[in-house]
C-alpha cells in the first residue's frame, strides 16, 4: 500500500520477510552513505574519496580499520568510524528489528545516537504500511522525534520540536523567513495546524510534521498512540496487549509500571513508592495508560494474581522545558514477559 505520508522515509529501500520483518538492502546502505556527515567536500583527501567510491560499488563490503585511519580530516575520520560501527552492528543481525533491539540491549555502546531514529522510523513505517489512519501515523512520530507539549484547554498539544524551533526562528517560513528577519523585518506568523478526525487525512498529507497532535483522554489522538504501541509490542514479541488511556491510577496491588521516558519513570517510581507529587511535577504528566495482556500466561508468573495478569501502568511525560522524548525501547525492555519469542 502506498501512502502520501512520511515521504522522507527510506522504507521503499528495504525488503520485507514473509513474517513482516525488514531486511537491509544495498539501496538502503547507499542512502545512509549519502548523509551530510559522510559527504565529500572539496578538500576531502584521496583516502576518503577511495573509501566512498568502494562503498558506492559495494555498500556492505568489509571496511578495514586502516582505510578509515588513513583519512586526513579528524572529524571525517570520526564520522566514518561511527557509521561503519553502526552499519556492521545492523548487518550482523538477521533483520532491522533484531538489530534495533540488540543495540538497546547493549545500551547503544559505541553507537552514535543520530543513526538510531532512522531504524525506528523504518520499523514504524513497516508496522503502519497497511494503516489508513493518519492519526496513527502522526502518533508514531513520537517514537523517533522529540515533541513539545503545550497544555491548552484541558488537552495537551504535541508539536514536533524541530518544526516548532523553526517556527520560533522564522515564523514558519524557512529560509525566506530568515532572510526577512536578517533584513530587519518580521515575517507574518504561519500557524501550526491541529489534527482532528474531520481534517486528519487532508491536513496530515499537506502539513506532515507541521501537524499538531492533541492528546487527551477520550479523544482519537491518544487512542491512536495506544494502537501504535500495541502493534509495536505485537510485532517484536508476538503477544497481544490492550492499552487504554487513563485519567489517574488507583491500584492497591500495583505490580508493575513502565515510564515511556526518563521523566515519566521518575514520576511513576515516586507514586509506586507511596510518595506524593508536587503540583509542578504532576503537571508534567502528558498521558497515563493501562496495559493488559490478553493471554495472562504472557505475563511473568510472580506478577499474576489468581491466574490473572495484573495491569501494567504506563506514563508519558514532559520535562521542565516541555520537551517529550519518548523511549520506545522501554515498551520492550521493561515489559514483564514470561518469555520472549
Amino acid at each position: 500500500m502506498t501512502h502520501r505520508w512520511w515521504p522522507q522515509s527510506s522504507y521503499s529501500l528495504v525488503r520485507r520477510t514473509p513474517a513482516g520483518r525488514l531486511l537491509v538492502t544495498d539501496e538502503l546502505l547507499r542512502a545512509w552513505l549519502a548523509r551530510p556527515e559522510l559527504a565529500l567536500v572539496d578538500d576531502s583527501c584521496p583516502a576518503e574519496r577511495a573509501l566512498v567510491a568502494a562503498l558506492d560499488q559495494s555498500p556492505a563490503r568489509v571496511v578495514e580499520h586502516g582505510e578509515i585511519a588513513a583519512i586526513r580530516d579528524p572529524d571525517a575520520r570520526d564520522n566514518w568510524f561511527a557509521f561503519v560501527a553502526f552499519r556492521n552492528r545492523v548487518l550482523a543481525q538477521p533483520d532491522i528489528e533484531s538489530a534495533w533491539l540488540e543495540l538497546f540491549l547493549d545500551g547503544l555502546s559505541g553507537i552514535a545516537p543520530v543513526f538510531v531514529p532512522q531504524l525506528t522510523e523504518l520499523i514504524l513505517h513497516g508496522l503502519l504500511h497497511d494503516c489508513d489512519d493518519p492519526l496513527m501515523w502522526r502518533a508514531a512520530e513520537l517514537f523517533f522525534r522529540s515533541q513539545r507539549a503545550t497544555p491548552q484547554g484541558g488537552r495537551v498539544l504535541m508539536a514536533d520540536a524541530e518544526v516548532l524551533g523553526d517556527y520560533a526562528e522564522t515564523g514558519g517560513f524557512g529560509n525566506i523567513g530568515r532572510l526577512i528577519l536578517q533584513a530587519g523585518g518580521a515575517p507574518r506568523r504561519a500557524d501550526l495546524d491541529v489534527l482532528d478526525p474531520t481534517n486528519a487525512a487532508e491536513l496530515y498529507a499537506r502539513a506532515g510534521r507541521r501537524a499538531v497532535l492533541p492528546l487527551n483522554v477520550g479523544q482519537p489522538g491518544l487512542d491512536a498512540l495506544c494502537r501504535v504501541m500495541e502493534r509495536f509490542i505485537a510485532h517484536f514479541y508476538g503477544c497481544t496487549v490492550r492499552i487504554t488511556p487513563q485519567k489517574d491510577i488507583h491500584d492497591d496491588r500495583w505490580a508493575w509500571h513502565i515510564g515511556l521516558d526518563r521523566e515519566a519513570m521518575d514520576l511513576l517510581n515516586t507514586l509506586y513508592e507511596g510518595g506524593a507529587l508536587a503540583p509542578d511535577r504532576t503537571a508534567r504528566i502528558v498521558a497515563l495508560f493501562r496495559l493488559d495482556f490478553d493471554d495472562p500466561t504472557d505475563m511473568r508468573a510472580e506478577l499474576r494474581r489468581d491466574g490473572e495478569a495484573r495491569p501494567v501502568w504506563m506514563a508519558l511525560a514532559m520535562d521542565d522545558a516541555g520537551l517529550v522524548q519518548m523511549k520506545p525501547q522501554n515498551l520492550l525492555l521493561n515489559l514483564p514477559l514470561a518469555a520472549v519469542n
